[in-house]
C-alpha cells in the first residue's frame, strides 16, 4: 500500500505518506516468489561490494567525516525542489530512443529477465532524468545506461552490462551522462600486472602475518574482478595465474 498508493494503514488508522523515494537494503536478494511483486516496485539495484583493500583507510576517514556533517548540517535540497526537478524531467523528449528502448525490453524478456509493464513505464523517468542532468531536452542512447541496474539476480548483472554497453557504444558520447562512460570490464593486462606484483610481495613478506593477510585480501579482490573479463582466453590465463599463487600461498602456510 505504501509503495503503490503512498498510504499507510494500521487497523482503522489511515495516513498519507508524502514520500518521494523508497530505498531498501538487504544482505540477500529475495528468492520467495511471493516477494516478486515487492521487488518489482524497486526500479533499480546497486550491488555494494567491499572496497579495494588499499582504499579502506580513505573509506574510514570519509565515513567519519560524513557522520560529523550529518549531525552539523541540514539537507541542502528541499522536498519541493525535488518535486520541481521531477516535473522538469517530464519535458524531456524520449522519442529518439523509444524504439531502441522497446527492443531492449523485448530482448530482456526473451532472455528471462523480467521487466513488467509497470516497471517499463516507470523506468522512462530515470532515462529522462539522465538526459535532464546532462542539460539536454531529449534523450540519447547513452541515457539507457540506467538499464544496467534493473537486474533481479547477480547472474544477470554481466548480461545486462554487456547488452546495454553494446547499444550505447553505437553512439558518440558527447554530452553523455558520466555513468554511461563507465566500463566495468577490467583491463586484463592491468589485472595480470597486479597479480605479478602480489607474487613478488608474497615472496618478500618475510613471514609477516599482517603482510600475508594483505596479499590474500588483494588476491581475493582480483579473483572477483576476473569474472568480468569477457575474453575467454585472457580470463582463463588470469585464473590460472591466481590459482598458481593460491597454491604457493597454501604451501607456504
Amino acid at each position: 500500500m505504501a509503495l503503490n498508493e503512498r498510504v499507510f494503514r494500521r487497523g482503522k488508522e489511515t495516513r498519507k505518506l508524502p514520500a518521494l523515494i523508497f530505498v531498501g537494503a538487504s544482505n540477500q536478494l529475495p528468492e520467495d516468489e511471493s516477494l516478486n511483486a515487492l521487488l518489482d516496485r524497486f526500479l533499480v539495484r546497486v550491488k555494494c561490494d567491499y572496497v579495494h583493500p588499499d582504499l579502506l583507510n580513505e573509506v574510514l576517514l570519509a565515513g567519519w567525516k560524513l557522520e560529523e556533517k550529518q549531525q552539523a548540517e541540514k539537507p541542502t535540497i528541499t522536498a519541493e525542489e525535488i518535486k520541481d526537478l521531477q516535473l522538469a524531467c517530464r519535458s524531456i523528449n524520449l522519442e529518439p530512443i523509444r524504439k531502441q528502448y522497446i527492443d531492449i525490453v523485448r530482448s530482456l524478456r526473451n532472455t528471462g529477465i523480467k521487466v513488467s509493464d509497470r516497471r517499463a513505464v516507470k523506468l522512462q523517468n530515470l532515462i529522462a532524468a539522465s538526459a535532464f542532468i546532462c542539460r539536454r531536452q531529449e534523450a540519447k542512447l547513452s541515457d539507457l545506461w540506467v538499464l544496467k541496474h534493473i537486474w533481479d539476480t547477480e547472474e544477470q548483472i554481466e548480461i545486462l552490462s554487456s547488452l546495454i554497453s553494446n547499444i550505447i557504444e553505437k553512439e558518440e558520447m558527447t554530452l553523455a551522462h558520466p555513468q554511461a562512460l563507465v566500463n566495468k570490464e577490467p583491463n586484463a593486462e592491468e589485472v595480470l600486472k597486479d597479480i605479478i606484483a602480489l607474487k613478488d610481495r608474497w615472496e618478500s613478506a618475510s613471514g609477516s602475518a599482517e603482510e600475508q593477510n594483505i596479499v590474500k585480501d588483494k588476491l581475493r579482490y582480483l579473483q572477483s574482478r576476473c569474472d568480468w573479463v569477457k575474453n575467454t582466453e585472457q580470463k582463463t590465463h588470469l585464473q590460472n595465474e591466481i590459482e598458481s599463487l593460491w597454491k604457493k600461498i597454501l604451501q607456504t602456510i
